[in-house]
């Protein structure tokens, strides 16, 4: 599924909205697969990110999904546009992520975390911006968002952790999609890609 902003993967304990998963349940008759609430859920996208994911709608592939997930046996690759320019056009950013103290919201780099590795190179780079792509090894909560506020280079209109409010952008969107998952699925290769959303390119001609 290619999933919109403003979406949220699955419902939590406060919403009343429709998700991905409440879609998935309606249009498959999804019951039983996945935990009760999640159902069809293996990963999730933040409500603020856009693209894709992958959604299974029989236990049997929802099982080998999830433990794909956890073996780190599928590939997850995202664009993202982010402020200001990063100190080398590639990097490895391996530094530990725990839920923060100020901000329960958040996710924060701290020593006591869970290991978290983020790949990165630039694809595009401009005065007040850099268009990026990202190889998440781990997949921590908030992971991306996360490791480029600590590097001082924030995802655009990201603004829980650290951006500047962008005129051009709604507020539940930030630029960060998935854009491509790689995987091997009953000795069978898979490879998803999407094109970047308008947005990206309406941000980068400003």
């Amino acid at each position: 599924m290619n999933k919109p902003h403003g979406v949220l993967s699955h419902p939590t304990n406060t919403s009343t909205e429709l998700t991905i998963s409440d879609f998935l349940k309606e249009k498959y008759k999804l019951s039983g697969v996945g935990d009760v609430g999640r159902e069809g859920i293996v990963h999730r996208l933040d409500r603020v990110t856009t693209g894709l994911m992958v959604c299974p709608i029989k236990d049997e592939s929802y099982i080998l999904f999830k433990r794909m997930f956890h073996d780190r046996d599928i590939k997850k690759y995202y664009k993202a546009l982010v402020e200001g320019n990063l100190p080398s056009k590639t990097g490895e950013i391996e530094l530990p992520l725990k839920r923060s103290s100020k901000n329960r919201k958040k996710r924060e780099v701290n020593k006591d975390g869970k290991k978290a590795i983020t790949k990165y190179s630039t694809i595009l780079q401009k005065d007040t911006l850099s268009l990026i792509d990202i190889k998440l090894i781990t997949g921590r909560n908030h992971q991306i968002r996360a490791h480029f506020e600590y590097l001082g280079n924030p995802v655009m209109n990201d603004v829980l952790y650290g951006a500047k409010k962008n005129s051009y952008l709604e507020s539940d969107v930030i630029c960060l999609q998935s854009y491509r998952l790689n995987f091997s699925f009953k000795e069978k290769n898979y490879d998803f890609n999407i094109e970047e959303p308008e947005y990206f390119t309406s941000v980068i001609n400003m």
